[in-house]
């Protein structure tokens, strides 16, 4: 009698789990396309929680979230973790039936390795409200409609007030070499551990070996070849310029006196000044011979376990207020056309001046090329 007993009891216990797991399926089982905005906002809050895989600013971004926290009553878990690291995990948790990942973030020119319609959930640009004004092409990268641009950046020249003057900042290629051999040691810029000093091996690039077709991203040995003029124009000024080891390191020897120009991001920039790592006396412009500009964007992949609370933080992300908000608080360049970019480093009519990167693989060959002929040289 009492097995008869426990063994009731057992399936009765059963059945309750399987009817409760069918209610829990049932809450999460929803078409955000088929929801109105408000619908969206109420399963997003029932949800409680985003889990966003961003690679930088870590600490500073927890913070800068608490907003949107506030707002909806939504806990924002931002991890650690860099970007190919979160990238491998996308990759990783593909098929899975549930990933881990609620929003990630990327590099414009990652999205350019792989298909955004098979890895996102969307397009999200049609759900969000508004969502005709996002930016999803950024940085040689198209997020289909499924990722979007949230953040801006843009390299140029940050340079010293106290030793040079605006009216002497070189603006062509020509004024650039003509400085650099009358100032020997006051230009740095890194090869590596940063995309500040590429910016600038890729600007002197193109603008001395024209005889290429930098739209194209596709690399041949002969190709590669046309690049001699600018390793030319590198060699001829060898002993003039400084290798730094790092974006940081560029920045910081500028603002202790040791360089007069180093090439460098606007936000990361103005985020070292905001935390005094560098001084608030150095400035910033974007010369006459151009220097690419980039971006981040963000996704849903498709497996994410809180699809309502994800869009809802995109929407919040990319809104034209945060959009401000974070040019305020990052110096970031805004991707919502209705933001303002009061807090920006350079005026609005150097913005002109930005190009777009070289595409891969040509871009990395042209990296491998510098060192091979002018640092190993």
């Amino acid at each position: 009698m009492k097995k008869m007993v426990m063994i009731l009891f057992s399936v009765f216990l059963l059945a309750i789990s399987v009817f409760a797991g069918g209610q829990i399926d049932a809450e999460n089982s929803y078409d955000l396309k088929s929801m109105s905005w408000d619908e969206i906002v109420e399963q997003a809050q029932k949800e409680g929680s985003v889990t966003w895989f961003h690679w930088y600013l870590q600490p500073a971004f927890r913070e800068f979230v608490k907003t949107f926290e506030d707002m909806y009553g939504i806990e924002v878990i931002i991890p650690d973790g860099s970007l190919e690291a979160n990238k491998n995990k996308l990759i990783a948790e593909k098929d899975r039936e549930t990933g881990d990942i609620d929003i990630i973030s990327l590099g414009g020119d990652t999205i350019t390795t792989f298909d955004p319609a098979k890895f996102f959930y969307g397009p999200i640009i049609s759900i969000i409200p508004g969502g005709e004004k996002l930016r999803t092409k950024i940085m040689g990268g198209d997020g289909k409609g499924y990722a979007v641009a949230f953040w801006g950046n843009q390299t140029g020249l940050a340079f010293d007030p106290d030793m040079i003057e605006k009216k002497d900042l070189p603006q062509s290629i020509d004024e650039l070499a003509s400085w650099i051999d009358s100032h020997p040691g006051r230009l740095g810029f890194n090869v590596e551990n940063g995309g500040s000093g590429p910016s600038f091996i890729q600007s002197v690039v193109v603008n001395t070996a024209k005889d290429i077709d930098y739209s194209n991203g596709d690399s041949s040995p002969e190709k590669v070849a046309k690049l001699a003029p600018a390793w030319d124009w590198f060699s001829k000024r060898s002993g003039n310029y400084v290798i730094t080891a790092s974006n940081s390191d560029s920045l910081t020897r500028l603002s202790n006196g040791e360089f007069t120009i180093v090439p460098a991001w606007e936000d990361h920039l103005a985020g070292l000044q905001r935390i005094n790592e560098v001084d608030k006396r150095i400035k910033y412009y974007i010369p006459q011979f151009g220097m690419f500009g980039g971006g981040n964007v963000v996704g849903i992949p498709e497996n994410s376990p809180h699809k309502a609370a994800a869009i809802l933080f995109i929407s919040w992300l990319t809104s034209a207020k945060t959009q401000s908000d974070l040019n305020r608080d990052f110096g970031s360049a805004p991707q919502h056309p209705e933001a303002s970019a009061e807090y920006a480093l350079v005026p609005m009519e150097q913005r002109k001046f930005s190009t777009v990167s070289v595409d891969k693989p040509f871009k990395d060959d042209i990296q491998n090329a510098f060192v091979e002929n002018v640092i190993l040289k």
